[in-house]
This record gives C-alpha cells, sequence and structure tokens, in this order.
C-alpha cells in the first residue's frame, strides 16, 4: 500500500507527539510510585488521558489504511467515516480527562478556601461538558452505523454535524479559558516562593497551550465541515494533525510540576546553584539588620508595636520564617515551616564524623511543609489556617 505524502506527515507528527507524552507520563508514574510512593488520583486521570491519546494514534492509522490523504472511491467511502467517527469521542475523552487531571492536581496544591471553592465548581463543570461532548459525537447519528453506512440502504438520522463539530469547540475554548482568566487574580495574592508560583502558573499555563492549539483546529475543522464526505478523506489530513499536537502538549505540560523530584534524583546539579543561593541568602536574612530577625531562635520587632503586627521571626531547624505587617483587606499572608537537617551522604561523614556506608539523597526532600494562610476581610479580622503538605503537594 502506498501512502500519500499528506498521510505521512499525519503519521509522523502522531507518531513523535504521541510517543513523547508517552515517556512523560511513564515518567511522572514512575517517580509518583517509587520516589514520592504516594500515587494520586492525578496520576491516574493522566493514566487514562495518555491511553485515549494512544488509541488516538490507532484510529488515525485506521484512516490511513482506510485513504486519509488521498482522493478515495465510492465503495471506500464507509470504511474512512467508521474510521472518522471513532477519532472525534476518542479525541474529546482525551482532553477531558488532560483537564480533570489538572484540576484535581492544582486542587491538591491550592489549599485556600477561594481557589477551592473554584477549582470544585470548575470540575463540576468539566464532568458535565465531557458527558456531553463524547456522547454528542458518539451517537451523533442513529443507528450509530448509519454516521458511515448510509451509503449501503441503512435508514436513520443524525444531528446537525457541524453544529455539534463547533459548539464543542466553542466548549472546549471556553473551559481552558476559564482555568487562565478566573485563578490568576486568586494566584498573584498568594505571597509564596516564586518558584512554586511559577509552578503553578505553569499548571494553568497548559490551557493557554490547548486554547491555543484548539483555535488553530479551527480552520481545519472549518475545512472538512463544509467538505462533501467524497473529499472528507483529503481534508482530514489537517484535523488528524492539530489534534494530536493538541492532546499529547496538553498531557507533556501537565506532567512537567511532577517531574521535579526525578529530576533532584538523577540529575542534583542542575539545582545546585539555586540550592546554594537559597542557603546563603537565608543565613545573610539570619544574621543582619535591624528590620530582620536576630540570631537563632529569637523573635523581634522592628519599630513601633502601635497597632501593627511587626513580628518578624527566623528559626532554623524546625522553624518558622516569618516577614511583613498586617495584610491589607483581601490580601493572603503566607507563612511556611520548614525543617532543616544534616544528612549522611554516599562516601562523606555524617556530623559525628562517621562513614556514610549508602546514599541518603531521599532524605534531602523536605518531610513536611507547613503553610499559614492569614486571610483578611475588609472589617479588619483575620483568619488563620494551617495547613501541612508533603513534598509530593509541592509539584
Amino acid at each position: 500500500m502506498i501512502i500519500p505524502e499528506p498521510a505521512v506527515k499525519a503519521v509522523v507528527v502522531n507518531c513523535v507527539f504521541t510517543s513523547l507524552a508517552f515517556i512523560f507520563v511513564g515518567s511522572r508514574l514512575l517517580t509518583r510510585a517509587f520516589l514520592i510512593k504516594n500515587m494520586g488520583a492525578d496520576d491516574i486521570l493522566i493514566a487514562f488521558s495518555i491511553l485515549a491519546s494512544i488509541g488516538f494514534l490507532t484510529v488515525v492509522m485506521l484512516q490511513v489504511k482506510a485513504g486519509l490523504g488521498r482522493q478515495i472511491t465510492f465503495p471506500e467511502l464507509p470504511g474512512f467515516l467508521q474510521a472518522l467517527w471513532a477519532t472525534v469521542p476518542i479525541y474529546n475523552l482525551a482532553l477531558i480527562f488532560c483537564k480533570l487531571s489538572i484540576t484535581v492536581q492544582c486542587y491538591r496544591v491550592l489549599r485556600t478556601p477561594k481557589m477551592q471553592k473554584f477549582l470544585r465548581g470548575y470540575f463540576i463543570l468539566l464532568v458535565v461538558y465531557g458527558l456531553w461532548t463524547f456522547f454528542s459525537t458518539l451517537i451523533n447519528c442513529w443507528p450509530i452505523e448509519y454516521y458511515w453506512a448510509f451509503t449501503q440502504g441503512v435508514q436513520g438520522s443524525c444531528m446537525n454535524k457541524t453544529a455539534i463539530t463547533f459548539s464543542n469547540a466553542a466548549l472546549n475554548i471556553a473551559t481552558d479559558l476559564i482555568l487562565i482568566v478566573v485563578p490568576v487574580p486568586l494566584l498573584w495574592k498568594l505571597q509564596i516562593p516564586k518558584r512554586q508560583k511559577i509552578i503553578l502558573m505553569m499548571l494553568f499555563g497548559v490551557g493557554s497551550v490547548a486554547c491555543i492549539m484548539s483555535i488553530i483546529r479551527l480552520q481545519a475543522l472549518y475545512q472538512i465541515a463544509i467538505a462533501p464526505e467524497s473529499e472528507q478523506s483529503v481534508q482530514g489530513v489537517m484535523i488528524a494533525i492539530w489534534s494530536c499536537i493538541e492532546i499529547n502538549v496538553a498531557i507533556m505540560c501537565a506532567s512537567v510540576p511532577a517531574l521535579k523530584p526525578l529530576v533532584v534524583r538523577f540529575f542534583p546539579k542542575l539545582l545546585l546553584s539555586e540550592i546554594y543561593a537559597r542557603t546563603k541568602g537565608a543565613a545573610y536574612y539570619a544574621r543582619n539588620g535591624d528590620k530582620y530577625a536576630r540570631g537563632t531562635g529569637g523573635e523581634s520587632s522592628s519599630g513601633n508595636r502601635s497597632g501593627n503586627r511587626s513580628g518578624n521571626r527566623s528559626k532554623t531547624g524546625g522553624s518558622v520564617l516569618r516577614s511583613g505587617n498586617r495584610v491589607g483587606a483581601g490580601e493572603i499572608q503566607v507563612e511556611q515551616s520548614f525543617e532543616m537537617r544534616s544528612v549522611p551522604i554516599a562516601g562523606g561523614r555524617d556530623d559525628t564524623d562517621k562513614a556514610s556506608r549508602d546514599g541518603s539523597e531521599k532524605n534531602l526532600v523536605v518531610s513536611t511543609w507547613q503553610d499559614e494562610y492569614f486571610d483578611s476581610a475588609k472589617g479588619g479580622g483575620q483568619k488563620k489556617v494551617t495547613i501541612t503538605s508533603h513534598p509530593r503537594d509541592m509539584v
């Protein structure tokens, strides 16, 4: 069988992007299962997403076999339309599982009441949207085989395919925009480390990447919508390409934040300079200036205490780092507790000057992380919420 050149491009793009997404998800699952040893619902959902992506690759191959990228004859039309029908619900499944995974991961990381309330509502919206897009494309025609067998005398009826296609595409873009626009103001109010904020922005940035791909895909959708059935095999190439890119780029972006423990374990030098800079900065903070806390384990306030809570405190070894004045109305102040301890490294010596016999890289991961949120209202009161997280919550 000779594969036309447009179909070759579709095959190459689908194989490359699906393979990359599979590597990302596989690395993520191995990290969670064996390094962190704590799998979550978001990991299960992303696994379902990559399985659906592999299914999409399979039906694209069936399209190529049935004539994708070339003019097909009338007897070949049912076989191609059957493969085309199968791609749409599988595409929707892959996207919805990926979006649900991102939502669950954000829910686990962002513990503020407003953000969790938004994410719960968004999760319900995604479930309703996913059920609609899946079943509206699965049973677009009744009986189902009427979609591809109408040329063979099968009786039935179909919904407006063009209306269903573009309404689903609009819903897809809308759900992406919600994930981009709504959480940003809440996220910027969080006084958290810049590195953690970047990780969270990467999670929400997946929506922007997927949204761009969806908009580009609209042009290909329009071309195939206005084409007659006999021409859909030619116009379907770009749909196969952009749909594959959209699915797998979203899966890869959703998996990147979860790979940090893997990088720390096998490529620690990549983060060495950052660790050194943070350690040096923390030491300077603890030693210098009246506006900083002095000593270890002490607590001091700078200047006046007339009504303002200016508790600047610094501790090391199971301590709290605290700075800043009372937050204003609508703002969130975060106080973070962490533990730093000396651990033996393979080939070196521990604090008692005894040789270490085994590695302890896993001990370099902080055992717990405690956040205190001060959410101030317009009335002047402050509500304090203390949350203890594990390393897995930080990725």
